[in-house]
């Protein structure tokens, strides 16, 4: 279903006037993982419970952060395109789904990487029962699994702008529209591919390049942004 258009700064188009179900189950599932992660926090007993609560602030923080990060882009989606059919709602699942599976791996994989870095020790419950909460030899198993799930989560978003961008007629998408729908559906593919080239490190049993090719994406970003304000301008000048 296409809806009613609204105009907004930027020549972009509000195509959502009101909420569907679809949209408000989306807004529930993201409420509930986020809840999923606060209700891991212990209510501290003692000032050394509230000290081991206060340092798991930094992985909740960048947990909640990529939460929110993708419900920003998949909120994008509805309200720019407004499309409510079939094949929007599968993928808008397995997106779900996904958030869902990865939400405590993901506190995990991030309290793993802040103690590397940091010196934190995020694990003292863990170490004093004498539990070893990572072998060397599952890093890379490690790795690919996150690789995995982000390709995935990727791998929908870019399906999800190949079928608005298969409907772009019944859009009506302006010059610009088109532009972004495009920068976004670019990124989304190489964001897939990012990941597929980190798993693939990672089956190799090379988890450090791994982490080398994740840091692609920052640099990948800033080249998507140049190309898609270049792209802006000459359709400007060309008006």
């Amino acid at each position: 279903m296409i809806r009613k258009q609204f105009n907004r700064p930027g020549n972009v188009t509000i195509r959502a006037a009101e909420m569907f179900r679809i949209e408000a189950l989306s807004d529930a599932v993201f409420a509930f993982s986020v809840s999923l992660l606060i209700m891991s926090l212990e209510v501290p007993g003692t000032f050394e419970e509230l000290k081991h609560t206060l340092r798991q602030f930094f992985p909740f923080m960048a947990t909640v952060s990529l939460v929110f990060f993708f419900w920003y882009q998949q909120n994008n989606y509805f309200r720019q395109y407004g499309l409510h059919d079939t094949r929007v709602i599968l993928l808008n699942l397995g997106l779900l789904i996904l958030i869902l599976f990865y939400v405590f791996p993901l506190k995990f994989l991030f309290m793993l990487l802040l103690s590397m870095f940091s010196g934190i020790n995020y694990f003292e419950q863990e170490a004093a029962a004498g539990k070893t909460v990572l072998f060397e030899k599952d890093f890379p198993t490690l790795i690919l699994f996150f690789s995995a799930g982000y390709a995935l989560i990727w791998l929908i978003f870019y399906q999800l702008y190949q079928h608005a961008w298969k409907r772009r007629a019944g859009l009506h998408l302006s010059a610009e529209e088109s532009i972004l729908l495009r920068s976004s559906r670019r990124d989304a593919l190489i964001q897939v591919f990012i990941a597929c080239a980190a798993a693939g490190a990672a089956q190799l049993a090379l988890p450090v390049a791994s982490g080398f090719v994740f840091l692609l994406i920052p640099f990948w970003l800033l080249v998507n942004n140049f190309i898609t304000k270049r792209q802006l301008r000459d359709a400007a000048y060309r008006k």
